[in-house]
């Protein structure tokens, strides 16, 4: 690719990754594109999202049969992506999964290496999920707003420090068969019937992984450690961005949207199923939260 990069001041486009949560319209209205991450069901592969849909997912997860894994998108899957929006002379910012979580950042970043110097920006959200999808509706507003990409670096950062995730799960066997939890927290939870509510630390050694949050006795216990864990971030009644993740069921989505929207001025309340590459390791009885104080910045 030989074409002056005098373009490279202009609004971006935005990719992430399969595991970025955000309601499917969001995707299309600001042109958001996705690096596949696949299942593995055995010998079959899936692109999350795309040859899998949420409820053929579950379907076949409860079978049983075989307990799926998960791959991370190729260099090729992301220069893929590139090519086409530097030929139409659009500078990239690329926005991903944490790499204490996933490999693909690195994929990202590797690709973005192939491209010409410059073009292509590789950002670690340092996160995932509905946070992740925070994060990439931040930079997509505001590229959609005109600001390039060394105005919505800074802004990347804000978000970084705002955004927070949180997450538990009714069973513990799919956190303990991706090697998220030890046996023995595992046999204790399983008997004990404990929540654990985790989140993904902002600092230290664990940037960027998975830490606890706390524990619950039960899934409707969860959603009010959630609202009380939000208050003690945001403030109570202040402004507050919010996406809601469940797995097969929405049931316990809405009633934590129901109690934020109690105690908080919802700039953005939304609820949605888990991508099915993160229902992997979380399973059906899941259910998650990202959330943000304050408005949009754009």
């Amino acid at each position: 690719m030989t074409a002056p990069l005098d373009f490279l001041s202009n609004p971006p486009a935005i990719v992430t990754d399969a595991a970025c949560d955000l309601p499917p319209a969001w995707f299309e209205q600001y042109d958001i594109h996705v690096a596949p991450l696949k299942i593995l069901f055995g010998e079959e592969s899936f692109r999350s999202g795309v040859d899998i849909t949420h409820a053929e997912f579950y379907e076949r997860l409860a079978r049983k049969d075989v307990h799926p894994t998960t791959t991370q998108p190729t260099v090729n899957d992301f220069v893929e992506i590139y090519t086409p929006l530097l030929e139409r002379r659009v500078p990239v910012l690329s926005i991903h999964i944490s790499e204490g979580l996933s490999g693909t950042v690195n994929v990202a970043r590797l690709a973005a290496q192939q491209m010409p110097p410059g073009a292509v920006t590789v950002w670690d959200s340092g996160t995932l999920s509905s946070a992740l999808g925070l994060h990439v509706m931040m930079a997509a507003r505001a590229a959609r707003a005109g600001q390039s990409v060394e105005a919505i670096l800074p802004l990347l950062k804000l978000t970084h420090e705002q955004v927070d995730l949180l997450f538990t799960v009714g069973d513990l066997s799919y956190l303990h068969r991706g090697g998220r939890i030890g046996s023995v927290r595992y046999q204790i939870g399983q008997v004990l019937h404990i929540k654990p509510i985790i989140t993904v630390s902002k600092e230290g050694d664990t940037a960027g992984t998975y830490v606890s949050k706390g524990r619950a006795r039960s899934m409707s216990k969860a959603i009010d450690q959630f609202v009380e864990i939000v208050a003690g971030v945001v403030g109570e009644g202040n402004k507050l961005r919010a996406i809601s993740l469940y797995g097969d069921d929405d049931t316990l989505a809405t009633q934590l949207n129901a109690a934020l929207a109690q105690r908080f001025d919802c700039v953005t309340l939304d609820k949605l199923p888990t991508a099915p590459v993160l229902g992997v390791h979380v399973g059906p009885e899941a259910l998650g939260l990202g959330f943000a104080g304050g408005d949009w910045p754009f």
